[in-house]
C-alpha cells in the first residue's frame, strides 16, 4: 500500500503499530529525504494477506493527529496498464497551483492537476500530479521530457517514466514515477 499525508514526525514503528491492527505487515518504509533524513510525508507497506488491504480501504484513518490517505498499490512487475497520470518533480519555487495547471495545459486537455503543498509552510513540496484526458498527451509529455526536456519558469522539470508502482481504484488511478 501507499500511505500519503503522514505527519512529519510519524515513525516507522508508529506506522507499523497502527496498520498492524488490520493484519500482519511484512514490510513498511517511510520515505525520507536523502540529505536531511526528514520524512517526505508518505510511506509504503505490504500486508501478508492481501485481504487486509480491503479492510484498510473501507474507512478513514488518523495517525499522529493527521488524516492519512492509504491507497492500494501493486508492484510494477505486475500488470502495467496505460495511464493518463503523470508524476512531475523538481518544480520551480514560484510555482502555484494555478500556474502548475496552466503550464501543463499546453500539452493537452488536463482533467486534474495537483500541486502537493506543505500544510505547515504553505509552500509546495516540489512535486505534483497531472491527469490528461488522453493517453496520447501523456506520451507527448514523456517524449519531450526524454528528449529536449521540459522547462517551467526556466527550470528543467522531471517527468520520470520508470515507476515501481501504480495506484488502483478511485481517486488515484495512474502511476507515480521514480527514477531508476
Amino acid at each position: 500500500m501507499f500511505v500519503g499525508g503522514l505527519n512529519w514526525d510519524t515513525t516507522d514503528d508508529a506506522l507499523r503499530a497502527y496498520f498492524s491492527q488490520f493484519g500482519r505487515i511484512t514490510h513498511s518504509t517511510i520515505m525520507r529525504d536523502v540529505e536531511s533524513g526528514r520524512s517526505r510525508g508518505f510511506a509504503f507497506l505490504t500486508f501478508e494477506n492481501p485481504e487486509s488491504v480491503n479492510t484498510v480501504m473501507s474507512r478513514e484513518h488518523y495517525l499522529d493527529g493527521k488524516t492519512i490517505d492509504p491507497k492500494r498499490a501493486i508492484p510494477r512487475n505486475s500488470a502495467e496498464p496505460k495511464t493518463d497520470k503523470l508524476f512531475v518533480r523538481a518544480l520551480p519555487l514560484q510555482c502555484t497551483p494555478d500556474s502548475f495547471r496552466e503550464f501543463w495545459r499546453q500539452f493537452g486537455e488536463v482533467t486534474d492537476a495537483t500541486l502537493m503543498m506543505d500544510k505547515e509552510t504553505g509552500r509546495h513540496r516540489g512535486f505534483g500530479f497531472v491527469n490528461y484526458a488522453n493517453r496520447e498527451d501523456v506520451e507527448k509529455v514523456l517524449q519531450l521530457a526524454r528528449g529536449e526536456g521540459i522547462k517551467m519558469d526556466e527550470q528543467l522539470v522531471s517527468c520520470p517514466h520508470l515507476c515501481f508502482f501504480f495506484f488502483l481504484g478511485k481517486p488515484a488511478k495512474g502511476k507515480i514515477g521514480m527514477d531508476k
